[in-house]
């Protein structure tokens, strides 16, 4: 079984290269990159900070460049295309098109996010090195791979819930549409449970609460604040919890692609 995953795995990875999914992204996150090494100098203040925002800011770009487009057109049940009627065929199950269609994108976003994190750190680096220290105090090693880590774990998640519209709905913008939303949701989700904190309906603020299992808060991800901050907790202080609750709702929306896939018909 895992064999068979794998090797589809190898196809879809190879389909993402042979599609220039990846050399497209990199170069344009280059160029924003680049940019960033000219733009740098027009901050008044707190240049590390702003540098490392905007750093990790191009990698979420290319990264939700990478999943709503090129995940959602390899994942989409096409009627154009029949690419899915051969990859179920046997020996192959639906069960084991889903893990391996889901393993491919996240080593492909992995890499993606690995050249990008290199590259980004290796201007940071520069721009720490132009200006003065008053402007750019600490460039934390462990904060800054923390803050990838923490972007891998969203994509992780969206990559699974958009893998679970594909076998709801037929077509790429269906897919697309509903990925988005419940993106926008997951974000807009935590500001309107703040605000109704300060109210007295304290049903309204459980059910706000309690959809926190459908749409959890990414913000429970973003780290970029701590790069210019020095290590003084172990990485592990921040991540345990939400790296194994990311993992648990990861590997439920999976299992109910699976049992999806299952029961739906190609025809």
């Amino acid at each position: 079984m895992l064999s068979k995953i794998w090797n589809l795995a190898l196809l879809v990875i190879l389909d993402g290269l042979r599609r220039h999914a990846l050399i497209g992204l990199l170069l344009l996150a280059l160029l924003l990159e680049a940019a960033g090494l000219f733009f740098f100098q027009f901050i008044p203040r707190d240049i590390g900070r702003a540098s490392a925002d905007f750093i990790l800011s191009v990698g979420w770009l290319t990264g939700f460049l990478f999943l709503f487009f090129h995940a959602v057109q390899v994942m989409a049940w096409d009627e154009e295309r029949r690419a899915i009627h051969t990859l179920l065929a046997r020996p192959i199950s639906r069960t084991q098109y889903v893990l391996g269609v889901y393993l491919a994108l996240a080593l492909l976003i992995l890499a993606l996010n690995t050249i990008l994190a290199g590259i980004g750190y290796g201007i940071l680096a520069m721009i720490k090195g132009s200006v003065k220290p008053v402007y750019f105090t600490h460039l934390s090693v462990g904060h800054y791979a923390l803050a990838w880590l923490g972007l891998y774990f969203m994509e992780l998640v969206l990559l699974a819930v958009i893998l679970f519209f594909s076998g709801l709905v037929r077509g790429g913008f269906p897919v697309l549409l509903l990925s988005v939303s419940y993106y926008f949701i997951c974000v807009g989700l935590p500001v309107v449970r703040e605000a109704v904190k300060k109210g007295d309906d304290a049903g309204l603020s459980r059910m706000l609460k309690g959809m926190t299992a459908v749409f959890p808060d990414f913000s429970r991800f973003d780290f970029k604040s701590l790069i210019t901050a020095p290590l003084t907790q172990p990485l592990s202080h921040y991540l345990g919890s939400d790296c194994l609750l990311a993992a648990a709702y990861v590997a439920v929306v999976l299992t109910i692609t699976a049992i999806i896939y299952q029961k739906r018909d190609l025809q």
